[in-house]
């Protein structure tokens, strides 16, 4: 969410960080497992300013220390290739790292295409050579981080929807950071890993969401499970297999939700092309000349295959995600909305009527809102989108990665 920067605003936005409980900062391990993500990643800023909300900041670099506290108003930051300038009154700071110390209070950052966000935890700031730049790192508790992903993710107002969705998110941060690529962070904080935008002080009940959750995680076999989620499944979920490369799991069943997320503004769906500017697309991205096509479908709806024939032996085949990635890649978003689609050619042009809009596999989150307005808890929810799994505590090194050893 965006806040103004008026006066006025501001008063009220300060008054509001100022009621945002913090989260418990122990667990049964000690302090509690903290986790790194990159900001920004798909808005990368040319600059930035930052202040302190309450309580005192210290940024430092290799040749100052800067203390900042709420009264001493902006530092702007502006990012070159080899460099970055940290300006602060009269004061030019030249460097490639800064780090920046909040132990207990919260921090507003301002980008030209964010606005203003909010964060608690530490910042590390580089740029130079050889980095993506800039590498804006926060490093946040798990429970601040998975309240926060609740409201980037799930923005209704049922409280078992949105205790589900902080299970879901706790239990994929997690499997994600044991498997991360990245080295110096864990997390993306957009689609790609989870969406998080700091502190949401306007919606209190995404904390809550998480705090009534604190810790729990799903499991299959005493490990993570892989907890997808996705917008409306349009009346059933898919197999994994069915949809993904890779080996079928267990807790990655088909599940039909008896109209569950009929309520979504995505459960039924139409898009339509001309025939002759999908021939086009086929033909200048795979050199295809194609005179019919059909396809193949699994038990829930959804396509598979997309098999492009011209007559000869040679035929062109998608899988039903990668022909709905292409040809929204083409004609833009939200074209196909999911693979949960029927072509019907008519006239020279390609009517597609669906349901759904996502991949289709694990909790539907629609459907969670649904269950939740017909009185469901969480854990029903859970249970339902996800086959035999189990609730457990995260508080044990055996599926929590951020955790020590004993």
């Amino acid at each position: 969410m965006k806040y103004s920067s008026t006066f006025s605003l501001l008063i009220v936005f300060l008054f509001q960080a100022f009621m945002v409980e913090k989260s418990a900062a122990f667990s049964a391990y000690g302090e509690e497992p903290e986790v790194r993500v990159l900001l920004f990643d798909r808005e990368r800023p040319t600059g930035l300013r930052l202040n302190t909300v309450h309580d005192e900041i210290v940024i430092r670099t290799e040749e100052k220390e800067l203390r900042l506290s709420p009264a001493d108003g902006f530092v702007s930051i502006y990012f070159r290739t080899d460099n970055m300038v940290i300006r602060h009154g009269n004061q030019n700071i030249v460097t490639t790292r800064a780090e920046i110390a909040n132990p207990e209070g919260v921090v507003q950052i301002y980008t030209a295409k964010t606005g203003n966000r909010l964060y608690r935890g530490d910042l590390q700031i580089e740029t130079g050579t050889g980095l993506r730049n800039p590498r804006i790192i926060n490093t946040v508790s798990l429970e601040e981080y998975t309240s926060s992903v609740v409201g980037g993710e799930m923005n209704f107002r049922e409280p078992e929807a949105l205790k589900a969705q902080a299970v879901v998110s706790r239990t994929y941060a997690l499997w994600s950071i044991e498997r991360s690529p990245y080295g110096d962070f864990d997390l993306l904080d957009s689609e790609q890993n989870q969406v998080y935008k700091g502190i949401l002080p306007s919606r209190p009940d995404y904390e809550e969401a998480a705090r009534a959750t604190r810790g729990e995680v799903l499991t299959w076999g005493g490990e993570l499970i892989l907890a997808a989620f996705f917008s409306t499944c349009g009346g059933s979920t898919s197999h994994n297999h069915d949809v993904w490369d890779g080996d079928s799991l267990p807790y990655l069943r088909q599940a039909q939700d008896q109209g569950a997320c009929s309520i979504s503004p995505h459960y039924n769906w139409e898009f339509e092309i001309e025939e002759t500017d999908l021939r086009d697309l086929i033909r200048s991205r795979y050199g295809y000349r194609y005179s019919d096509f059909e396809t193949e479908k699994d038990g829930a709806g959804r396509v598979t295959t997309i098999r492009f024939e011209n007559g000869s032996e040679r035929n062109l085949e998608f899988s039903g995600n990668e022909f709905r990635l292409l040809v929204n890649s083409r004609f833009g978003s939200p074209g196909l909305r999911s693979t949960r689609f029927e072509p019907r050619t008519e006239s020279g042009t390609i009517h597609f009527t669906g349901n759904g809009l996502g991949h289709g596999v694990g909790m539907c989150q629609w459907g969670a809102k649904g269950f939740a307005k017909s009185g469901w808890s969480y854990r029903d929810i859970l249970s339902f989108y996800f086959s035999g799994v189990k609730i457990v505590n995260s508080d044990n090194k055996e599926i929590n990665p951020l955790l020590p050893s004993r």
